[in-house]
């Protein structure tokens, strides 16, 4: 595995180099006024080329409130993204859990995984309406989990997802990607879940977005196989529309913190059968650097 991961940096280092020495004038429309679409782990995992204000430092908190109903305990995923400059980021999370009460459980509390990753982003790749982001994602189970909360695997997991700001059509952004998903057994328990490779795996994944303002509209769509890149030769199908509800200030007691309501529907097809299931997130984001700069104007304001 560290082989694996060690080769991957170089070629990613080599392919920034690359693209660093000639870089192409910016003459698309500025970063601030295209959409953005916020990645949120069951509803929308893209990595696309999009990131925060450079230095920004942002805190995240997802709580899922359907473990009340489906599990005997809580899980709650909290992390930083860190945007370094205009086109490298860097993110980590950990997902908390503890037994809520509601069900005979002796789970208890901890750490069940953890997560890191990278992207950076390459402006006017291939052409002029384009961007290109080249990221790497790592899971690790840790702890004492419960078993059904991870499938109790590594995973390492480079990408590279082109996306295409339509000009003609402004609300609309499309994206296309190839990922790599190598997994090693830890020695966390865990359980696959419905139609999930049990083995290294190569995927590919189109799909679009709409921003319609508050709400933004996704459906994507990916294969995945374990041909050619581990013993088995297994294929899976995953069709997944859903909705962002980036839900209004003014709702919010004009916070600082941006809180993001989103459901999807997905339709999996594979080894295990034919499968569909829904899924609903609560997300709360919130910008260091915009609570600083509030801080810094009430301070000027001051006599």
């Amino acid at each position: 595995m560290v082989r694996r991961l060690t080769a991957i940096l170089v070629l990613g280092l080599s392919a920034r180099s690359a693209c660093a020495q000639e870089p192409a004038p910016n003459i698309q429309t500025p970063q601030e006024d295209r959409p953005f679409f916020s990645r949120i782990s069951g509803l929308f995992g893209g990595d696309l080329p999009q990131l925060d204000r450079p230095d920004s430092v942002k805190l995240i908190l997802r709580p899922h409130f359907g473990d009340f109903v489906r599990r005997d305990y809580l899980r709650v995923d909290t992390g930083l993204g860190w945007a370094l400059n205009d086109h490298f980021e860097v993110n980590s999370e950990a997902m908390f859990y503890a037994t809520h009460g509601f069900k005979s459980s002796s789970d208890g509390y901890g750490i069940g995984e953890l997560q890191f990753g990278s992207k950076y982003v390459f402006e006017e790749l291939p052409m002029r309406g384009y961007e290109t982001t080249l990221a790497l994602n790592v899971a690790l189970p840790v702890g004492h989990a419960p078993i059904d909360m991870t499938d109790g695997y590594y995973h390492v997991t480079p990408t590279l997802v082109v996306q295409h700001n339509w000009i003609s059509k402004p609300r609309l952004t499309t994206y296309g990607g190839v990922g790599v998903d190598l997994i090693t057994k830890s020695r966390v328990p865990g359980r696959f879940s419905t139609n999930q490779p049990h083995d290294d795996s190569v995927s590919l994944t189109y799909g679009g977005l709409y921003d319609a303002g508050q709400l933004k509209w996704t459906l994507s769509g990916t294969f995945a196989t374990t041909a050619g890149i581990s013993e088995t030769g297994r294929q899976f199908f995953y069709l997944q529309p859903g909705v962002l509800w980036y839900v209004p200030k003014h709702y919010t007691f004009r916070s600082k913190t941006q809180w993001i309501v989103g459901l999807s529907a997905r339709t999996t097809f594979g080894p295990d059968g034919v499968d569909f299931s829904l899924s609903s997130r609560l997300r709360a984001e919130i910008t260091f650097r915009q609570v600083m700069d509030k801080l810094r104007g009430r301070s000027n304001d001051k006599p």
